[in-house]
């Protein structure tokens, strides 16, 4: 398939299947799990530092071997996560779930934006990752009320199906993903220790080449040392500490779907504002896409714990 296309197919496809799982996770974790707030906590940090430390080994494989098979590799691993995650019901396995689902997705990050630079090169490369932000913002909006639906049945439904979904979007991806513009590294640079202090030396070159880029590393660190405690406690106080209509009304996942699908609606307007007015012929090179991507995703989890 044409790479642009299986792009789209990805972003749309991978955020339908997030959506449907976090729009009732925390909700899973506190009432079917019963998880208190350290354990929420606790899953949160094992998660977060699951991704600082395997974020360069992956990427390292993604530069040498294959950015496709990397992708390929990651999807499966988050399935199987999630799979795990609303499959068994106890804080023990919903840890060993996000060690999973978070090393799966190291394997993603920055190798996917990496591998659409390599097929539709630099020029069409910005074009790409904003119709694919969109494509991200539909495909959550979309996934919205069938995991409200499903998870009015039973909380861990739209999880265990959104892993297997995941596991199938790895699977199309064997046959739908080309891989004709990616150069593996040379023989001799495919140590993996080299490798990764090579990477860390050239993300500090291109921060000194590109001094916005310690803007968005502060904003990175900053987002990572607030979001922690918030994004964990915030279903917990809203079920315990606010009095409305989710007490005597519909469902609770009813609402909590509510408020993610105003969200989305937010971000998906403000995505467009940014595509008419950010002029995407300007290129970012594949070196400054993937590298700047890796070191944001490390300073966003820096406050682990």
């Amino acid at each position: 398939m044409n790479p642009f296309t299986v792009y789209l197919i990805l972003q749309f496809g991978s955020a339908l299947i997030f959506s449907l799982i976090f729009t009732v996770s925390q909700l899973y974790f506190v009432t079917t799990v019963q998880m208190d707030p350290l354990q929420l906590v606790l899953a949160g940090t094992i998660l977060e530092a699951t991704v600082f430390l395997f974020e360069i080994p992956t990427g390292v494989l993604a530069d040498v071997r294959s950015r496709r098979l990397s992708v390929i590799i990651g999807y499966a691993l988050m399935g199987a996560g999630f799979i795990i995650e609303g499959t068994f019901p106890f804080f023990g396995t919903i840890a060993l779930a996000q060690v999973v689902w978070g090393f799966g997705y190291t394997f993603t990050s920055g190798a996917t934006q990496a591998w659409i630079a390599d097929e539709l090169g630099e020029d069409r490369a910005g074009e790409a990752y904003l119709r694919g932000a969109q494509a991200t913002r539909a495909g959550a909006l979309v996934a919205i009320p069938i995991s409200v639906a499903l998870g009015s049945l039973a909380l861990q439904l739209p999880i265990v199906l959104g892993g297997v979904a995941m596991i199938l979007l790895a699977v199309f991806l064997v046959f739908a993903m080309t891989e004709e513009g990616f150069t593996a590294s040379p023989p001799g640079e495919r140590t993996t220790w080299g490798l990764m202090l090579k990477t860390v030396r050239d993300a500090r070159q291109l921060v000194r080449r590109q001094p916005i880029l310690i803007v968005v590393l502060a904003t990175s660190l900053f987002y990572g040392l607030y979001s922690e405690g918030f994004d964990r406690l915030w279903t917990p106080h809203l079920l315990e500490n606010l009095q409305g209509p989710w007490l005597d009304g519909p469902e609770p996942v009813v609402w909590f779907g509510v408020i993610r699908a105003v969200m989305l609606l937010i971000s998906l307007a403000a995505t467009e504002v940014a595509r008419r007015r950010v002029d995407t012929g300007q290129g970012l090179s594949l070196e400054y896409t993937a590298k700047v991507w890796r070191c944001c995703g490390a300073m966003m989890v820096v406050s682990v714990g």
